[in-house]
């Protein structure tokens, strides 16, 4: 069974950055086809095609968080005007250089397609897999497909047998999704510490599993209580609101803007 996340977004959505995406119009990207076709394929394919030509969507993103053993995550989720979920993305970069990513579309707020793409940043062939899951009202698959795409040369998507794994592994990916969303399960955090790099402070939330890190200002007042008496909130876990940069340089990251404590206010 998919997990329902959907409802779980919406105290989020009134404590968290937000912006309207510059990038959601579609790529230029080769016709998708597919063999077999099953009957409705195209209702499918037409209603992903209304969904990436969106640009009015609203992008909600999640913090990057690293694993305990190096692999890094991060998510969003694109809700309309009336905050109905139509697509979101998890990425999962390892650190051999793999990457997976899950895009997720959704139907009156019903998942409705699944595709997880494939690759190797660091590999000198230019490779990804690519797999498609349909799914019907009840949320259970009802056709996957899969390809390689070697060296950009395109190929149709052959049906394939529905795979447990497979399926498993999305099933538990929307759930993380889900979780870093709304900075809970697996994804709680508590304050972790301090530390400096590209000439700026960072302060960690996280927990024994995953962890964030955010540049804060020197005089932020949100900070300074952590700084006179970290041990005193370590035990403690927190909502954090946040924003991401991207500067000219390339040099990613996210700022710390506001900390809540769950269930207080922290001033």
């Amino acid at each position: 069974m998919i997990p329902k996340f959907l409802l779980l977004l919406l105290p989020l959505l009134l404590f968290s950055c937000q912006e309207t995406p510059k990038d959601v119009a579609p790529k230029n990207e080769t016709q998708l086809i597919f063999e077999p076709a099953f009957k409705g394929l195209s209702a499918f394919l037409n209603y992903r095609q209304k969904v990436e030509q969106r640009q009015d969507l609203e992008r909600i993103p999640s913090l990057y968080f690293t694993h305990k053993t190096g692999y890094t995550l991060k998510s969003e989720a694109l809700l309309d005007a009336n905050g109905e979920i139509l697509k979101a993305n998890l990425e999962k970069i390892d650190t051999l250089g793999r990457k997976v990513q899950y895009t997720f579309y959704f139907l009156k707020e019903v998942l409705s397609m699944v595709q997880v793409s494939k690759s190797n940043m660091r590999s000198s062939t230019l490779r990804n897999d690519v797999t498609f899951v349909f799914y019907n009202a009840n949320q259970s698959p009802i056709a996957s497909y899969a390809r390689e795409v070697i060296n950009g040369k395109q190929v149709p998507f052959k049906a394939i047998q529905s795979d447990k794994k497979t399926n498993n592994d999305i099933d538990n990916a929307l759930q993380m999704l889900s979780q870093m969303q709304n900075q809970g399960g697996a994804f709680k955090l508590r304050f972790q510490g301090f530390d400096e790099a590209f000439n700026k402070k960072f302060v960690q939330f996280g927990n024994d599993d995953y962890s964030t890190n955010l540049a804060y200002a020197p005089n932020d007042t949100s900070v300074l209580a952590f700084e006179k008496n970290p041990k005193g909130f370590e035990q403690q876990t927190f909502s954090i609101q946040f924003q991401d940069v991207q500067e000219a340089s390339g040099l990613q990251y996210q700022v710390l803007t506001a900390i809540q404590k769950t269930n207080a206010t922290f001033y």
